[in-house]
């Protein structure tokens, strides 16, 4: 295999941690292929998952991006949202094509990111603040734009993009694994992403390299943000509809996911490939244990002791891994 080739795959996630969270999800597949195969290993439901993991990944790779850097960005859903509603918009009230209003979508999208970017990168405020204060700014600007209600309407050319196949897998699908690898070349393989890298792991040792820390937390957010845009676009055309709270539960799954892939909150440290396999597993646990009609409490109760249990596994293999160092591949 040739060295870069190689090293991309180290960085995006072929690590411990990914190998035990790959591990779960097989595990998960077989536990509850075993108790209800007949629903569980359905076409239909695994259809859902597909469907139900492409917004759900790309919110939790924004969500990463910004803890690489030792951050994070609570405005993410806030930001899917006005994107889908501004799209929503532009369709219906303003009889544009939908290609023009994703264009617009993502562009909005782009500027909300740059704003998070200025107030963490520029003006030195904490990241769960200002994306605190944004995410509020942001769904009220979506609120007030829908007038407070779900924009319906949407052109069918829109809302097929959530049906359309290619290859057999939903085309959502294939735009949540080019989504994953953009950002994992760009983390790999990037000045860019050396950088980041660098500021979250140690900021004081980026401030001595000369790297300019703003500009680096600016160009974060923005990915940040342009990822929630393209997520919002997803959620708009899987639902049939815009509005200002769709996915209101998504900032807490994103968050979940992020660390369940093994994504360190404290910076530096970033496995893409983890992240797209921790938020299928979420949604095949999720879609497990409805198949055995659990209710949703229990749901979440599992999805809880798995993030503990993945948590612990992840901190017992790096205490491990000081004891028993082994040579590592940078990028």
């Amino acid at each position: 295999m040739p060295e870069r080739f190689r090293r991309v795959l180290l960085t995006m996630g072929t690590r411990a941690s990914f190998i035990r969270l790959l591990v779960v999800a097989v595990a998960i597949v077989v536990v509850f292929g075993i108790l209800n195969p007949t629903v569980f290993l359905s076409g239909q439901n695994l259809q859902y998952v597909e469907l139900a993991s492409p917004e759900v990944a790309i919110l939790s790779l924004a969500m990463a991006l910004t803890m690489l850097t030792a951050g994070i960005d609570l405005s993410v859903v806030s930001i899917a949202n006005l994107s889908g509603v501004v799209a929503a918009l532009i369709m219906t009230n303003g009889h544009q094509p939908p290609g023009l209003a994703m264009l617009a979508a993502v562009g909005v999208a782009l500027v909300c990111g740059a704003v998070n970017g200025l107030l963490v990168g520029y003006k030195h405020v904490p990241p769960i603040l200002a994306t605190l204060a944004t995410g509020q700014l942001f769904s009220g600007l979506a609120l007030v734009a829908s007038s407070g209600t779900v924009i319906k309407g949407l052109p069918d050319s829109f809302t097929r993009i959530a049906l359309l196949t290619v290859a057999g897998v939903p085309l959502i699908f294939w735009v949540m694994l080019i989504a994953a690898v953009i950002v994992g070349i760009v983390v790999a393989k990037t000045p860019l992403g050396f950088r980041m890298r660098l500021v979250g792991a140690n900021p004081t040792a980026a401030d001595f390299s000369g790297i300019r820390r703003a500009r680096v937390l600016l160009a974060t957010y923005v990915m940040s943000g342009a990822l929630g845009g393209v997520a919002g676009l997803i959620i708009s055309a899987r639902a049939g509809g815009a509005n200002s709270d769709y996915g209101s539960s998504y900032v807490l799954l994103a968050v979940v996911i992020a660390v369940l892939a093994g994504v360190d909150p404290e910076g530096g440290y970033l496995t893409v490939a983890g992240v797209v396999i921790a938020a299928i597993a979420m949604q095949l646990l999720g879609a497990g244990l409805l198949s055995l009609s659990v209710s949703s409490h229990v749901v979440n109760i599992c999805q809880g002791l798995l993030l503990v249990t993945m948590v612990l596994l992840n901190t017992w293999g790096t205490a491990l891994s000081t004891v028993f160092p082994r040579r590592r591949v940078t990028a």
